[in-house]
């Protein structure tokens, strides 16, 4: 499959690349900072620029025929920002435009629209409070995807770690989360083992790891 990624220097991103990789895949991963993307990466085609410059995106997604894209992106503050949701914006409009049956993968956050449900007292407080930027930039990119006419998955991660895989990883749509943390690894493994898995279509799961600490 062709796969672009975009997000693929953040911590999440570079996981996603090597996994698609090792899987076959080719890979577009679209960036900043392309000195910041691990090399040497055979298989890969790097392309500069930026999510937020709507004709960047355009120009990218035009020029190309991509199986699936996946959005990886983060933001450098707690404080509010739009980056996640103006970007996926960007993409969702350039993939309607060329009328392309391209399907959009977001890596988003627990605790976004109805997944609050999902966290228990202390976890909710802090989303609401410390998290409440980066949920809120959130809700705007899941709701632009659900609004939009794409194929789509949008998956939920707990407290996303920098560890390897702790005894596999647990795919939830709805009920409480067993634990509040899940590896970088285990949500890039999810992506790309169901890349063109259907039973994910048009859905939202959460991510969380199968063991307690």
């Amino acid at each position: 499959m062709e796969i672009l990624v975009i997000g693929a220097t953040g911590r999440t991103g570079r996981h996603i690349v090597r996994m698609a990789l090792n899987e076959g895949h080719r890979v577009t991963a679209f960036v900043r900072s392309p000195e910041k993307l691990d090399r040497p990466q055979t298989g890969v085609k790097v392309v500069q620029g930026d999510a937020l410059d709507a004709t960047a995106v355009h120009n990218l997604i035009n020029n190309n025929n991509f199986d699936s894209v996946v959005i990886a992106i983060g933001a450098d503050t707690l404080k509010c920002s739009n980056v996640r949701g103006d970007s996926t914006k960007n993409v969702i409009t350039a993939l309607e435009n060329r009328n392309a049956p391209t399907r959009l993968w977001i890596v988003s956050s627990v605790g976004t629209n109805e997944s609050m449900d999902q966290l228990g007292f202390f976890s909710k407080a802090f989303v609401k409070t410390i998290l409440k930027g980066h949920i809120a930039d959130h809700t705007n990119q899941e709701n632009y995807l659900k609004e939009s006419s794409l194929p789509y998955t949008i998956v939920r991660p707990t407290g996303l770690k920098d560890e390897s895989s702790n005894g596999g990883y647990i795919v939830l749509e709805k009920g409480r989360l067993p634990t509040d943390r899940v590896s970088r690894q285990d949500v890039a493994h999810f992506i790309i083992k169901n890349i063109d898995n259907e039973a994910y279509l048009g859905k939202a799961v959460t991510l969380t790891s199968a063991k307690k600490d």
